[in-house]
């Protein structure tokens, strides 16, 4: 058997080197375990993006503790000044670590959520201007003759020859046969009226109804009133006195109202003046024909086109024509003009939608009738229509080709961009060149007294610039191309992110997108209220 020898003091040394290897190695575990994780803080905004000064913005800031919400913690809101960070505010956290506040910055602001243990990212909210603030001068589209100009010219003492040449050149005033013909007016009716009836009447004198074939179907007097209406195959009528009928007239395709005084009805008669409920205007001449339009009641006024017409028209002050005003030339001026576009009308036939050759307002020229021929200086501008009128003719513009010349015309020119003056028709309208529609320049308007057109101030939404530009938001608008005449070509608009889109349009296209006075526009400025 192999026997084991043992010295003296051996096994005390063993035990003492296991007792040091076990002392080490519980050393070496301690130092190499895992340490504790440490806490993590997160601090994330949103509720950035575009806005108005007007309407507030809500930002968002959600805090966790290693992925945890945190609940019921104080965070402050800075916003960025410069290259520092300025308290706005502090709000507390929910239940879900999350808290929104509303900001309204006047301007683009930069802001950010912070606590001691953490801070957001930055969160940009942009600022658009709520309006945009115009700034303009001049009245209407701006082609032909300037009225306010043209009365300075006759203060200066020019006739109405020289003003119609100056604002139509190379045009010649002359004269055309007097046929009497008449024009039918439009008074009432679609597509701008909605009514389904309406009363004629008069203040005084005598009236009688007639159907298409000149038989008289009612007749009355200033006790009398004719309510118009419609019925499948045409036009009605019931007569009324002291609120009670006395006579009803079934449908026919038209009915005509003449009154007493006219060249239509005892022409020595009583002079009476005829109403329309619903029309602008009252009516001494011509006679009044009813049909059906869009089942509505369609009223025209049948007036002589040279004299009867001219004589309610209401485009120019009658004032004007006053011996202190120095004025009656531009009425002149103005007749001669009024009279072109008329015949040009006359002359390209009825229109299907009214059964008129021209409207009684902006559309075609502003027709009152009566308050306007026995208004206030209305014999002033009586006069200046018949100085227009000869024996058998009157007084026309003719083109370099004989044609009767057509005669636009506006209220005041206006400045913009360094320029003034008047505008060619294919700035204005878009339509084919006419050599005397062209660019004047006009320094007259400006020095006409009373001109309320020199300076003038508009503006325009927020929504209506986006719509323009097709843009989420606009932030800036400029003009960044003119017509000759100075009027707006080409506006640009930058949005909130720095797109930018430009768009060209006429003069006239501006003047009514814009839906300002003229587009002799200087600028357009953002307002944030």
């Amino acid at each position: 058997m192999l026997q084991t020898t043992t010295l003296p003091g051996r096994p005390r040394v063993v035990a003492l080197l296991a007792l040091v290897v076990a002392l080490a190695l519980s050393l070496a575990s301690v130092l190499v375990a895992p340490a504790a994780q440490a806490a993590t803080w997160s601090l994330t905004g949103s509720g950035g993006g575009t806005t108005t000064a007007a309407t507030g913005k809500s930002l968002t800031v959600r805090y966790l503790k290693s992925g945890q919400p945190v609940r019921g913690a104080t965070v402050t809101l800075q916003r960025k000044a410069g290259t520092s960070w300025v308290k706005v505010r502090t709000v507390r956290t929910g239940s879900t670590g999350r808290v929104s506040t509303t900001v309204k910055p006047t301007a683009s602001t930069t802001y950010r959520f912070r606590t001691s243990h953490a801070t957001s990212g930055g969160v940009t909210v942009l600022v658009v201007p709520v309006r945009f603030a115009i700034s303009g001068s001049g009245s209407g589209h701006g082609v032909g003759m300037a009225q306010w100009g043209a009365y300075e010219q006759s203060r200066s003492g020019r006739t109405a020859a020289q003003i119609l040449g100056y604002y139509y050149p190379g045009t010649t005033v002359s004269t055309a046969n007097d046929p009497r013909t008449t024009l039918d007016v439009q008074v009432l009716g679609p597509p701008s009226d909605s009514r389904t009836t309406t009363v004629l009447a008069v203040g005084s004198g005598a009236w009688r109804l007639m159907d298409p074939a000149g038989a008289v179907v009612a007749s009355g007097g200033a006790a009398e009133k004719v309510t118009v209406g419609v019925a499948p195959s045409g036009v009605t009528a019931k007569v009324t006195k002291g609120g009670a009928t006395t006579k009803s007239v079934s449908a026919r395709s038209s009915l005509t109202y003449e009154w007493s005084g006219t060249r239509n009805y005892q022409p020595t008669g009583t002079r009476a003046v005829a109403t329309v409920a619903g029309a602008q205007g009252t009516y001494r001449n011509g006679r009044l024909v009813v049909t059906k339009r869009s089942d509505r009641p369609n009223v025209v006024n049948q007036v002589v086109i040279n004299t009867e017409y001219l004589y309610g028209l209401d485009e120019m002050p009658s004032g004007w024509g006053a011996s202190s005003n120095r004025g009656a030339a531009a009425l002149e001026a103005q007749a001669v003009a009024a009279r072109n576009y008329a015949i040009v009308e006359k002359v390209k036939g009825l229109k299907s939608t009214c059964g008129c050759h021209v409207y009684d307002d902006t559309r075609s020229q502003h027709y009152t009738g009566w308050k306007k021929q026995g208004g206030s200086w209305g014999s002033a501008w009586v006069a200046a229509v018949d100085a227009t009128v000869q024996d058998g003719t009157v007084t026309v513009l003719r083109d370099a080709e004989g044609g009767f010349a057509e005669t636009p015309y506006f209220a005041s020119t206006g400045s913009a961009g360094g320029r003034r003056g008047t505008a060619t028709n294919t700035e204005v309208f878009g339509t084919a060149a006419l050599p005397y529609l062209a660019h004047v320049a006009d320094t007259y308007s400006a020095k006409a007294p009373g001109n309320p057109y020199l300076t003038w101030s508009d503006s325009i939404t927020q929504a209506t610039a986006r719509s323009v530009f097709g843009l989420a938001s606009v932030r800036s608008i400029a003009v960044t191309s003119r017509w000759s005449s100075g009027q707006i070509k080409t506006l640009t608009a930058t949005s909130a992110m720095g797109t930018k889109v430009s768009r060209t349009k006429t003069a006239d296209g501006w003047r009514t997108t814009l839906g300002v006075r003229a587009s002799w526009v200087g600028s357009l400025s953002g307002r944030s209220s």
